[in-house]
């Protein structure tokens, strides 16, 4: 069994790369390790062993995301979830799609309030570390966050 995500070791930013068997579980868990690798403070998130155990989700909010191909569409629906996290000081950690194909996404994300970040807050996703491959029946994005 694959792992989720990994933070992999970068000289300044943040870099992830989570792992999936189909678009929407590499989106998933692109979101979990984003948040993941800042590490929220909430009385509700408690880490194990490099594992996440959220008691409960009490946010929940509707995303849309229109974009050109699936490299931009994962860009721009992990920018709407940073966005949303700056706005309400929350964390998102899981996600249910409604509607998601190569350019578009309608979904619902799920988190927790927070009261700011152990180690960084996120500015943006780069664009100079991005990969998004498909080795065996597996999908592997890797991803830069300018913090």
């Amino acid at each position: 069994m694959i792992k989720d995500f990994e933070i992999v070791p970068h000289t300044a930013d943040i870099k992830i790369r989570a792992y999936g068997f189909t678009f929407e579980e590499v989106f998933k868990n692109a979101l979990k390790g984003m948040f993941a690798s800042i590490k929220p403070c909430s009385q509700r998130i408690k880490y194990i062993d490099d594992k996440i155990n959220i008691s409960k989700y009490d946010i929940e909010h509707r995303v849309v995301v229109k974009s050109l191909n699936i490299n931009l569409l994962l860009i721009d629906f992990l920018s709407n979830c940073l966005y949303l996290s700056d706005l309400h000081n929350e964390a998102y950690f899981d996600v249910r799609f409604n509607v998601f194909s190569s350019d578009e996404l309608e979904c619902v994300i799920f988190g927790v309030k927070i009261k700011g970040f152990e180690v960084a807050e996120i500015k943006a996703i780069t664009y100079h570390d991005f990969e998004f491959e498909q080795i065996d029946d597996t999908w592997i994005v890797t991803l830069g966050f300018d913090i």
